[in-house]
Order: structure tokens, then sequence, then C-alpha cells
């Protein structure tokens, strides 16, 4: 799904912390410029949750109180139902590929770490919560 599950994990987002602490994390805004582009809104944070950094930001407020695993399969049960309970896969070579060629991806969420926009900024695993989001372009 890569890109195309931007939406689902927005979706997920709001329903698990709620569009107020959704929107203090990410802004709601076009950003004009391209999907991977390294710039923040003025707030020092994604101008979207449709675009790299944004999603990105989506993958670090879904579930994070469960250990990755779970939170992976949380993810891909909300998928599921979505699919009208068929079976959703998830393809291992999307996910190397992803991770193998995440540089902006780190450097983007090392933007927003060093501007303070994720929550609880201090504990945040980057790693982590970029692998999480890659799992999630994977399905």
């Amino acid at each position: 799904m890569q890109s195309t599950s931007k939406p689902i994990s927005y979706a997920i987002a709001l329903e698990n912390v709620g569009g107020e602490k959704v929107h203090q994390h990410v802004g709601h805004e076009p950003s004009g410029k391209s999907f991977n582009a390294i710039q923040l809104n003025p707030k020092g944070l994604p101008h979207n949750p449709l675009i790299n950094s944004g999603a990105i930001m989506m993958a670090s407020l879904i579930r994070p109180d469960l250990h990755e695993s779970n939170r992976f399969s949380y993810v891909t049960k909300f998928w599921q139902k979505l699919a009208g309970g068929k079976r959703i896969t998830y393809d291992n070579t999307i996910f190397l590929s992803e991770r193998n060629t995440a540089d902006t991806n780190y450097a983007l969420a090392y933007l927003m770490k060093s501007k303070g926009a994720f929550p609880g900024n201090s504990k945040i695993d980057l790693k982590e919560t970029l692998e999480f989001y890659f799992q999630c372009c994977s399905l």
C-alpha cells in the first residue's frame, strides 16, 4: 500500500487519541512541496498527515503503549475491518526496500525531534517509530 496507507494511519491515530491530540503534532494544511520534502510548517510540525513527515508522526501516535509486534497487529486488524474481514498481508520486500532507502525519512524524523514535535519527544525511539511506519507502508 505504501503511501496509500497514510490516510488509514491518520484515521487510526484519530480514533486512538482524537483530533485535538493528533493536531498538536501535525498540521492540516497542504505544504505545496513534494511528499518527502525536508520541511516543517512554521510551528515546527509536519504540514499534514498525508506527507511522509506527517505519516511518520501518525506512526508515533498509534498505540505507543503496545509492544512493536502488537502495534503492527493492531494496525493489521484495523485494515482487515476496513476490507470487510478479508485477510491483509504484509510484503517484507517492500519493508526492506523502504528501510534500506530511508535516509530522507530519518532526516525528517530527526528534524521533527529537534523541533520537539513528537509526543514525549525525549523518549521517542526514532528507529522503532520509523520501522513501524515502514511496516504500515508494507501492507
